[in-house]
């Protein structure tokens, strides 16, 4: 599941950067442009704490079942 995962998260960088770069050359406004970077920041940036909070709630969720047991 992880690699699915991995894979639609490569993608998607990867179809922001054809986006940026066909914007760019097409002569597209500016807001456009400035849209497709801040997306292309920003979509990691959530992604890395999605799986932060993931993590942290995981141990947290392990640690419950172990003082349960």
């Amino acid at each position: 599941m992880k690699r699915i995962f991995a894979w639609a998260g490569v993608f998607v960088i990867a179809a922001l950067f054809v986006l940026l770069i066909v914007l760019a050359v097409s002569g597209a406004e500016a807001g456009a442009i400035v849209a497709a970077l801040v997306c292309l920041v920003l979509f990691p940036a959530i992604l890395y704490g999605c799986m932060l909070f993931y993590r942290m709630t995981g141990k947290r969720r392990e640690n419950e079942k172990e003082d349960g047991e």
